[in-house]
């Protein structure tokens, strides 16, 4: 089954995700959902992204939101990508390798830690603003 793309143009971060694929010749089905005629809002988008964004994958049964987490995703499963994308190379980093009681409890399945990198983008992006927002 081909991974679907579920986006519109206007969003820099669906677009990131496409560059992204087709810079990496990942290929994939670009399903449209336009966000002024609020089609991020309709029963089936939720069932793919229940915070209602773009943009989000889905590959076979496997669906995931948040630009970061898919790009992180995409570099770390699919094959042909350049090694420079992978965040592989972090296990090379002293910061991160200091932390390896930490790394060992982290996921090995690359489904769970889409999952884990998908919340805390989010988390990133709507918690961190605060209530005045």
């Amino acid at each position: 089954m081909k991974l679907k793309v579920y986006s519109d143009r206007l969003s820099q971060p669906v677009r990131a995700v496409i560059i992204f694929c087709k810079v990496n010749g990942i290929e994939f089905e670009e399903v449209r959902v336009n966000l002024a005629k609020r089609a991020h809002f309709t029963p089936e988008f939720s069932e793919i992204n229940p915070m209602n964004q773009l943009p989000a994958i889905v590959d076979g049964e496997f669906k995931l939101f948040e630009s970061h987490a898919n790009l992180i995703y995409l570099a770390s499963s699919y094959a042909g990508v350049a090694d420079h994308w992978s965040p592989k190379l972090m296990q090379c980093n002293p910061i991160v390798t200091s932390f390896r009681f930490s790394l060992s409890r982290y996921p090995s399945d690359i489904f769970k830690r889409s999952k884990i990198h998908s919340v805390l983008d989010w988390h990133h992006s709507n918690l961190r603003r605060g209530p005045g927002v």
